[in-house]
């Protein structure tokens, strides 16, 4: 009847000692601490691991801001390093555990970095963070960045801008023979705060420069922001909608009562862009809200300019030249000239030009609010 438990016991044991190697729990924190010092003692951080090294980068931005006044963006990210050291591995078995935190002051660390020269910022003081180790070798190494680089700002789309900044990262020191740079396509939680940009996307790429008759491979992260102004965006529609209005109630009114509609659809755009421009920074560009607007307003003051024209051609008492009352003549046959209403000059070739050079006017600034409205 003894041998029943013991038997069981023995198999409980050989259970859980057979689960600790499989999980190579790390029980023992001082035993490894002692194990990870007896390696690196003898471990080199000068001299690189076997070449080529293969380090694969992945960069997880958790914030981005552009500083319209300086002409700037700030980053902030985690630039996630992984390669191989074989020099750095041991028998998981053995010792108990399959990975470690080692402090990267102790280790050799690939010179990674950004590569512009106008990108201020760098490696945010992260020396002292651990990097974690397996016992296949296998180094794992994250630095925080805090890079302030500047930006090219096209204000074409305002107020929904897209910018578009391009972070080079590689190695200053190591050729692509010594060191093999790849991306690593990892899918990280990104951290980003609520604000005046929204992050849309950071795409990844690679390519080779050449430097002193030496190949470098370089890492490419696109990271394109997108203003958030709602408010901007309905307000600079309904101006516009409001421009369009007054001067399409103006073109239905007969030409002396135009100017005062007309005048108020350009005050309108008018004031606007003195709004827009005390909140616009310097750009390389033009916003299109902004000439969709300049041409609202110039476009009421034209038709303004065109209904006083066209008074005043009616009103003329001069005798109409023969090339007029020829023109005159041909565009009857084509479209009902009248005087105008409101006018007290008498039917004439005067009179009629009038008419037609109304038509003409009305034409041109349909046709212009027509393209306002598509471009919208």
């Amino acid at each position: 009847m003894a041998f029943g438990p013991a038997a069981l016991l023995t198999l409980l044991f050989f259970v859980t000692v057979g689960e600790r190697w499989v999980n190579c729990a790390c029980d023992n924190a001082t035993s490894l601490s002692i194990q990870v010092d007896l390696m690196l003692a003898e471990y080199d951080r000068g001299t690189m691991a076997d070449l080529p090294v293969k380090v694969q980068a992945g960069l997880d931005v958790q914030h981005a801001t552009i500083d319209e006044k300086a002409a700037s963006v700030r980053m902030l990210a985690a630039l996630h390093l992984t390669w191989e050291d074989k020099r750095l591995a041991w028998n998981a078995s053995s010792w108990g555990c399959d990975t470690a935190l080692v402090s990267a002051e102790r280790l050799w660390l690939p010179d990674v970095g950004i590569l512009s020269a106008a990108t201020a910022g760098g490696v945010a003081g992260d020396l002292g963070l651990r990097a974690r180790l397996s016992s296949g070798g296998r180094v794992s190494w994250t630095t925080r960045l805090d890079l302030v680089s500047p930006v090219n700002l096209a204000l074409d789309d305002w107020p929904k801008d897209v910018h578009e900044i391009v972070y080079k990262f590689g190695s200053r020191s190591h050729s692509s023979d010594e060191m093999n740079l790849t991306i690593n396509e990892m899918d990280y939680a990104t951290v980003f705060e609520s604000g005046t940009w929204e992050l849309i996307s950071v795409d990844s790429s690679e390519t080779t420069w050449s430097r002193l008759d030496m190949k470098q491979q370089v890492l490419l992260w696109k990271v394109k922001l997108r203003r958030r102004a709602p408010a901007h965006a309905l307000a600079t529609r309904a101006v516009l909608l409001a421009c369009v209005g007054l001067l399409l109630a103006a073109a239905c009114l007969p030409p002396a009562s135009r100017p005062a509609l007309c005048g108020t659809a350009a005050l309108t755009a008018a004031l606007w862009l003195i709004a827009a421009l005390a909140r616009l920074p310097g750009a390389s560009s033009a916003p299109r809200a902004m000439s969709l607007a300049c041409a609202a307003c110039a476009c009421g003051a034209a038709a303004a300019a065109g209904a006083a024209l066209v008074l005043r051609v009616a009103r003329c008492a001069a005798p109409p030249p023969h090339a007029l009352r020829s023109l005159v003549t041909a565009a009857s046959a084509f479209c009902k000239l009248v005087p105008p209403e409101g006018s007290s000059a008498e039917w004439s070739a005067w009179a009629a030009a009038a008419q037609l050079l109304d038509y003409v006017l009305l034409a041109a600034t349909l046709l212009t609010l027509f393209v306002l409205v598509c471009l919208m």
